[in-house]
C-alpha cells in the first residue's frame, strides 16, 4: 500500500477524537430574586478559568455553551444582590436540565460623603469699582458701578445715595461683560419700563439705555416723564398695560389697567391701609380754626375732601407711624394678582380684569418678613424676603392657595438689593471690615 493511501485511513481513525474534543452543551438556567421569585434581567454569569459569560433576560433565563468534560464555576452578580459562585458538574451539564440560581439581596456600603450647598457664585467684581445696583432683562445682566458714593444732602433728599462718575456695564448670560458707557452725570439707581427696558435714573434727569448693533445707547428723558409717564406702569398682559397710582405720601392708591388701542383705563381694585386712613384724615380734628377754613376753601376748589387735604397740610407722610402702602401686583400666568395686605388677601384677576376668588395671605403674619416681595419673571414663582439676626431667607409664595414653599437661605448675611431670576437669587454684598468692593452674587434657590 502507498504513502498516500495510508493518510485516508489515518485521518478517518483520528475524527472520533476531534468530534469528541470539540463536542459541546448549552446549559439553560433562570436566576429569580431568593425572596419575592421574581425573575432578574441583567444579571452577570461568568464561567471563572475562562472569558465564557452571559446575561439574564427580561424573564430572568440565561444560556451558556460550555465543554462537556469537565464541571465549571459559575460566578454570578448584580448590583444590589450578594455576589454568588455556583459549582456545576459534568452531569448536570450533560443532563439539559434548567438550572435555578437563587440571589439574596444585599445593602450596598457607600463611603460617607458630605453634601454641601454651593457657595454662592460672584456675578460682578472689580478691585476699583464698587456695584451700585443691577437689573436683568431679555438683553442680558445691567449693572451700574461707581468709584465713590455721596449722600444727597438737599433738604427734601437728606440720606438719599448719589453715585459719582458711574457707569453701565451689560454682561451677557455667561457674565462676560458685552459692553459698558460713561454716565454723563450723577445718578441714583436702576429703573425698568412696563416693557422692561433698562432705566438710569438721575439727579435731574433719567436715560432709557438699550443695545444697537452690540453698542450701548442712551436716550435721554426728563424726570418729569419718568415720573408720569413711566414708573406707574409696572407690567402688560395681552392689550393692556398694567400701572398704579401709587404715591409715597398717602395710604391708599389703585391698580389699573389701559388699552392703547381704545385709550380706556379701567380700574382692577383699590388699596387702601384703612388704620392709617383713619390717622390721616383725623389730622383736621387737631387743626387750628383758621387751617380748617383754609382746608375747606381748598375743598371747594380742588373738589377733593377737606380732611385728606387737612392731612397733607399737616404733613402726616412724615409722621414715624406712617408707612406707605404696599400691595404689589404680579402677573402670574395669566392671571393676574394683587397682595393686598391690608385685606390680608391675594386679589385675583383674570385677562379681561375679571375678579375671581381671593385667596387668604400667610406670609404677612411672619415677624421676620421684610415687607418684600419679589418675582422671579423667567417663570413667574412669587417670593417672600424674610430676615432674622445673620440670616436671610426666601420662601415661594402659592398664590392659588397663599401657602409658603421651604425656606432657601442665602449664604452670606445682611445681602443688599436682593432680586430673583433664573432659579437663582442675586444680591450685593460686601464683607464688614474688608478691602473688597461691593460685589454681585448670585445663588441658587431651586
Amino acid at each position: 500500500m502507498g504513502r498516500h493511501s495510508i493518510l485516508p485511513i489515518i485521518f478517518l481513525s483520528l475524527l472520533p477524537l476531534f468530534s469528541r474534543a470539540q463536542e459541546r452543551s448549552t446549559l439553560r438556567g433562570k436566576v429569580i430574586d431568593a425572596v419575592t421569585e421574581s425573575a432578574l434581567r441583567d444579571v452577570h454569569i461568568g464561567v471563572k478559568g475562562t472569558a465564557l459569560g452571559a446575561v439574564t433576560q427580561a424573564d430572568g433565563t440565561f444560556e451558556l455553551v460550555l465543554p462537556e468534560e469537565r464541571s465549571v464555576v459559575l460566578h454570578v452578580s448584580r448590583i444590589g444582590y450578594a455576589e454568588q459562585d455556583r459549582t456545576v458538574d459534568r452531569k448536570s451539564v450533560l443532563s439539559g436540565e434548567l438550572l435555578l440560581i437563587r440571589l439574596a439581596t444585599s445593602a450596598v456600603e457607600l463611603a460617607p460623603v458630605t453634601i454641601q450647598r454651593p457657595a454662592p457664585e460672584v456675578v460682578y467684581q472689580r478691585e476699583d469699582l464698587h456695584v451700585g445696583d443691577y437689573f436683568t432683562n431679555n438683553e442680558g445682566l445691567w449693572v451700574l458701578t461707581y468709584d465713590k458714593p455721596q449722600l444727597w444732602h438737599r433738604q427734601d433728599q437728606a440720606g438719599r445715595q448719589v453715585y459719582k462718575d458711574a457707569r453701565l456695564h451689560l454682561l451677557d448670560t455667561n457674565f462676560v461683560e458685552q459692553c459698558s458707557v460713561r454716565l454723563p452725570t450723577n445718578v441714583c439707581r436702576l429703573r425698568h419700563d412696563a416693557a422692561y427696558r433698562t432705566i438710569v435714573e438721575g439727579v435731574d434727569k433719567a436715560w432709557v439705555a438699550t443695545l444697537v448693533n452690540g453698542e450701548m445707547q442712551l436716550q435721554e428723558i426728563s424726570m418729569k416723564v419718568l415720573k408720569e409717564n413711566v414708573l406707574p406702569w409696572t407690567d402688560s398682559i395681552p392689550g393692556h398695560l398694567l400701572g398704579n397710582n401709587f404715591d409715597a405720601t398717602f395710604p391708599a392708591f389703585e391698580h389699573f389697567a389701559y388699552d392703547p388701542q381704545s385709550e380706556e383705563t379701567r380700574a382692577i381694585c383699590a388699596v387702601q391701609d384703612d388704620h392709617l386712613m383713619e390717622l390721616f384724615r383725623s389730622q383736621y380734628k387737631y387743626m387750628s380754626g383758621h387751617d380748617k377754613v383754609v382746608a375747606m376753601d381748598l375743598a371747594i376748589e380742588t373738589g377733593i375732601d377737606a380732611e385728606i387735604i387737612a392731612g397733607y397740610m399737616t404733613q402726616f407722610h412724615k409722621d414715624i407711624y406712617f408707612d406707605p402702602p404696599y400691595a404689589p401686583l404680579f402677573v402670574v400666568k395669566d392671571t393676574l394678582c394683587v397682595f393686598d395686605h391690608y385685606t390680608e388677601r391675594i386679589r385675583r384677576f383674570l385677562p379681561d380684569l375679571t375678579e375671581v376668588e381671593a385667596v387668604p395671605m400667610t406670609h404677612h403674619k411672619e415677624r421676620t418678613w421684610k415687607t418684600r416681595l419679589l418675582q422671579d419673571r423667567s417663570d413667574g414663582t412669587v417670593y417672600a424676603l424674610f430676615a432674622r439676626n445673620l440670616h436671610t431667607w426666601l420662601r415661594s409664595v402659592d398664590p392659588s392657595t397663599g401657602k409658603l414653599g421651604p425656606m432657601r437661605e442665602l449664604d452670606h448675611p445682611f445681602p443688599e438689593e436682593v432680586q430673583v431670576h433664573g432659579g437663582h437669587a442675586y444680591f450685593i454684598y460686601r464683607t464688614y471690615g474688608s478691602l473688597q468692593h461691593r460685589t454681585l452674587y448670585r445663588q441658587a434657590i431651586k
